[in-house]
């Protein structure tokens, strides 16, 4: 599957407009029309910013592999159902969660003299 079919499909399953996708990254509906038809190569910025916009990793509008981690974050930001203090707890989590194993079990350090 192409770059531009995922940033359709993915646009389409949030269902959003490319009007809307296109206010939100301050370009006209026709640029998203075309990037999304593979006449345009978006740049790496323009990518970022579109992969933030659609709750999707720069690695999935790409290459189609998700991770785990690395999408969960701008999926939840990307997603209209869910307050703005909801999104900030559930980032809050994910952050804590995604910390490397080691730093998450490490005794605590004892001040007795």
């Amino acid at each position: 599957m192409s770059l531009g079919k995922r940033i359709r499909e993915r646009r389409q399953a949030l269902k959003i407009t490319q009007q809307e996708v296109a206010q939100a990254l301050s370009v006209t509906p026709q640029h998203i029309s075309a990037v999304e038809q593979d006449k345009r190569v978006p740049s790496l910025f323009f990518l970022a910013k579109l992969a933030d916009e659609l709750g999707v990793s720069t690695d999935y509008l790409i290459s189609g592999k998700e991770g785990i981690i690395t999408n969960t974050i701008p999926a939840i930001k990307a997603d209209k159902r869910l307050k703005l203090e909801v999104k900030k707890l559930l980032i809050g989590l994910v952050g804590e969660l995604s910390e490397p194993a080691e730093e998450l079990y490490e005794p605590a350090v004892s001040e007795e003299t």
